[in-house]
């Protein structure tokens, strides 16, 4: 079956060319319940001797947001009882915690997830957390970015592997899953939040994208072409700009009129790195004090002083 065999091509490339998994390694797969996380599962087990993975598991997070929540976490478990697998279940109301805190609900469910998943996997002794995520999840990242505001790193999205987390399917697109889904028979549960119109991501991915399909019917491939390029290059800027911030380092402050004679990019990059912040207005107001004295406040107790050729961080007193 030529749907199933592309998919496992691509899995095994990524493999080849980023060693995502070490050989002998455990891995906790995040499962949803969803076609994504459910074609990752059968993924895994398929090419478990060619990965040489030494043990598999699951791990289900019940957001306990919808009425289905219960029906998908009872598919988990049945899933994971038919496949011979282990799963590890936890449930918090999400939409609870994200209203008493005042949290967007997205990046609170994102952020409740993840520690539920480092949580069973240093409690279990897994070395990996795998996750489903795929091509057409890092274009609409991506995208995200671009209308929010970003840089190159905005733009370049997630990498295949980021610390103990590997997205096997990094480069396998959406239609690519359904059809390997379809082609092995294989049932899964539809996630009705996926078409929520009041979640951002699901508009780019519904009302955005689409039209940009029409334009150009290999959107995901070419992006995925562009984002190499991009990674390069934000890769050679970082060298750069790591090399100009040894260089312009005096007693733990930076000299200010020697990073104001480089390139405007590198200015920004290095004030990053210097005072690791990443808001734009924040780091133009700190480049700013290159060429003139003042102080710019940071947050947290520390903020920026220029004093004569000196650009230094201080906590503030009190």
């Amino acid at each position: 079956m030529k749907e199933v065999s592309r998919l496992l091509r691509k899995v095994i490339a990524l493999q080849k060319e980023e060693k995502l998994i070490p050989p002998d390694s455990s891995l906790v797969v995040a499962l949803s319940g969803g076609v994504d996380s459910v074609t990752l599962t059968h993924v895994l087990l398929e090419l478990r001797d060619f990965l040489k993975i030494k043990d598999l598991a699951l791990a289900h997070f019940n957001h306990m947001l919808r009425e289905e929540a219960k029906e998908e976490e009872e598919f988990c478990r049945e899933l994971a009882k038919n496949l011979g697998l282990e799963i590890h279940v936890g449930r918090e109301e999400v939409g609870k915690v994200a209203k008493r805190e005042g949290r967007n609900l997205e990046e609170t469910a994102r952020e409740m997830r993840y520690s539920f998943l480092r949580r069973v996997k240093e409690e279990k002794g897994f070395d990996l957390i795998a996750t489903a995520h795929h091509l057409n999840d890092l274009v609409e990242t991506s995208l995200i970015w671009l209308v929010r505001g970003a840089g190159l790193e905005g733009l370049i999205g997630f990498d295949p592997k980021e610390g103990d987390v590997v997205r096997p399917l990094y480069r396998v697109t959406r239609e690519e899953i359904l059809d390997y889904a379809k082609a092995k028979g294989i049932k899964w549960i539809e996630d009705t939040s996926n078409r929520d119109p009041r979640f951002f991501r699901n508009r780019i991915r519904m009302e955005v994208i689409p039209l940009f399909k029409e334009i150009n019917p290999n959107l995901e491939e070419t992006f995925y072409r562009t984002r190499k390029i991009l990674k390069e290059e934000n890769a050679l800027l970082e060298k750069l700009s790591s090399d100009v911030l040894d260089r312009v380092l005096e007693d733990g402050c930076i000299k200010a009129r020697e990073l104001a004679r480089e390139h405007i990019s590198i200015q920004r990059r290095v004030l990053r790195k210097f005072t690791e912040v990443s808001n734009f207005s924040k780091i133009e107001q700190i480049r700013r004090l290159l060429t003139r004295g003042g102080e710019v406040n940071l947050g947290e107790g520390v903020k920026a002083v220029r004093r004569g050729k000196l650009l230094c961080l201080k906590k503030n007193k009190g």
